[in-house]
């Protein structure tokens, strides 16, 4: 009796490794990510052409009736701040008599900087 030889027959690639490598990729990277904390008040920027960034070490919120935040607390201007530079976000409805005030005070405080944060048109 003649046997014939079956080619061998290979076997399928296995694709759990290459899943389990992603799923471990996926977590390391959720885990190390910087989640940016939400902003203490909502704000609507005014329109304009400045940068986006939060270039300011502190940074600042003014809502629509004139009350300054900082840290998720309303209140006055911190004390201590002198020789940082400032990151203002503005709600657009704030008057520009108040957004003057904020800046007279910070100058009086000694900021080197202030940053004004806009929404791009």
């Amino acid at each position: 009796m003649i046997r014939l030889c079956e080619p061998r027959r290979t076997r399928p690639e296995n694709i759990v490794p290459m899943i389990n490598v992603a799923f471990l990729l996926l977590i390391f990277f959720l885990m190390t990510a910087v989640i940016a904390p939400s902003d203490p008040v909502r704000i609507a920027p005014p329109t304009g052409l400045g940068d986006e960034s939060d270039a300011g070490e502190l940074i600042l919120y003014i809502d629509a009736d004139g009350t300054l935040w900082k840290d998720g607390t309303p209140g006055a201007l911190p004390e201590g701040i002198g020789g940082q530079s400032v990151t203002i976000r503005a709600d657009q409805n704030l008057s520009g008599a108040v957004l003057a005030d904020v800046f007279g005070q910070l100058k009086r405080a000694g900021i080197e900087g202030v940053n004004l944060v806009v929404a791009r048109p």
